[in-house]
């Protein structure tokens, strides 16, 4: 027994100190084995013989060499983009974003299908399946280099199960995920929260990579929070940490889709603000007209851009509510940075100041002290590619984890 016990003890430092090294290469390649030893604090020995194993799998490649001050010249080693590939995947209402990506999250392969998944949980796992074989079949890429299949959805996940428990976008409860697809795929399947995908990408290959503390504020047609807390995804006890946009900012207030009333995404999301610009047009308007046709998010873009009074009023009061939403997030948190991402679209919300400039006013205001002195504030417009990179970057996260760091998820690199 005591033998079991030293010979674990042994893999699983081993891999602790493979999963040191790869972030190292990661984040500073082209980088030689004597500055991995110098930055990790392992011996030379401990460094080449890992290294020289990882080349072998064709997880890093050596390629020119470092100036030498005597000697054999160092080898400069950087992760082989080919050694494995990730797919992400986005479900939206009526249709599904897939990529596949390589080692560096760069995009590989793409393709959007026009899919029904709103009420359609029961044929939804075959329908990911079929489209996953067929992005597959579509980039040439041999299957056992595919590493892992992300899943990033809005609503309520339990991630460590793999279970959707509650998406009213969808209208989706309680619906296992990723043990019938990874069955049927035969590749591991992660899921998670769509923002919180986000979140990870932004942390292992986007702007948040300087920080170790920082929020992804995701806004469209509903809103979103992913939280990075020491240089991490933080899910919560029990996977539910990020619903922000279902705080209460009034009681008695507009009903929400999730069912209760007075939330924040009822008033600032895409559907919220076109409400905005209709009550105040009902509380104007002295011949309160019957039947007005209810408009776009983009219609009351438009008209705000060209000076309409209630578009305007309606982008105000939603500016000022995330404002001062934000500002409690901050004054809880006390994030190095926050991120806002929203549609990447000529119409988006986060386009030009409609929405910002009253939030940003709204926001200093209800900060406390000197807490917000040095945020960084990030505006970020993301297609649905984007968000299954995001996807993609949560099988790559498992790639890159360390057994000691990622409790009880599974690593995807053995030794």
């Amino acid at each position: 027994m005591q033998q079991q016990i030293k010979s674990a003890d042994r893999f699983l430092m081993r891999n602790i100190n493979q999963s040191v090294l790869l972030n190292l290469i990661r984040v500073h390649a082209p980088i030689s084995r004597p500055q991995l030893a110098t930055m990790s604090g392992l011996s030379q020995v401990t460094v080449i013989k890992i290294t020289n194993n990882l080349i072998e799998r064709h997880l890093v490649l050596e390629n020119e060499y470092a100036e030498s001050t005597g000697g054999r010249r160092a080898g400069l080693l950087e992760i082989h983009p080919e050694g494995g590939f990730a797919v992400g995947l986005i479900p939206q209402p009526t249709s599904l974003t897939g990529v596949i990506l390589n080692l560096n999250s760069e995009l590989v392969c793409s393709q959007q299908w026009d899919i029904t998944f709103r009420d359609n949980s029961l044929h939804a796992i075959d329908l990911f399946a079929q489209c996953v074989e067929e992005l597959f079949s579509k980039s040439g890429i041999a299957r056992e280099k595919i590493i892992g299949v992300g899943l990033g959805m809005g609503g309520l996940i339990d991630a460590e199960r793999g279970c959707c428990i509650d998406s009213w976008m969808m209208n989706w409860q309680n619906v296992e995920i990723s043990r019938p697809l990874e069955e049927l795929l035969g590749i591991p399947v992660f899921l998670d929260n769509d923002v919180n995908c986000l979140a990870i990408y932004e942390k292992l290959f986007g702007q948040g990579q300087p920080y170790q503390h920082f929020l992804v504020v995701a806004i469209g047609r509903g809103v979103g929070l992913g939280i990075v807390v020491n240089g991490d995804l933080y899910r919560g006890a029990f996977g539910g940490a990020g619903e922000f946009g279902h705080t209460a900012v009034t009681t008695g207030g507009r009903l929400c889709a999730c069912g209760n009333h007075g939330c924040l995404e009822s008033y600032i999301s895409e559907s919220g603000i076109v409400k905005n610009y209709l009550e105040y047009v009902y509380a104007t308007t002295y011949s309160l007209e019957k039947g007005i046709q209810e408009p776009s998010i983009f219609e009351v873009v438009e008209r705000a851009r060209n000076g309409d009074e209630a578009a305007i009023a309606a982008f105000q009061r939603a500016g000022i509510l995330l404002g001062v939403s934000l500002a409690n997030l901050v004054n809880i948190f006390n994030p190095e940075c926050v991120e806002l991402s929203g549609p990447n679209t000529t119409a988006s919300i986060l386009t030009g100041g409609l929405l910002l400039e009253p939030m940003h006013e709204a926001f200093k205001q209800h900060l406390f002290s000197h807490i917000g002195k040095d945020l960084h504030f990030i505006v970020e417009r993301s297609g649905f590619e984007s968000w299954a990179r995001g996807a993609g970057s949560l099988v790559l996260r498992r790639f890159f984890a360390s057994p000691a760091h990622v409790n009880s998820e599974r690593t995807l690199v053995g030794s």
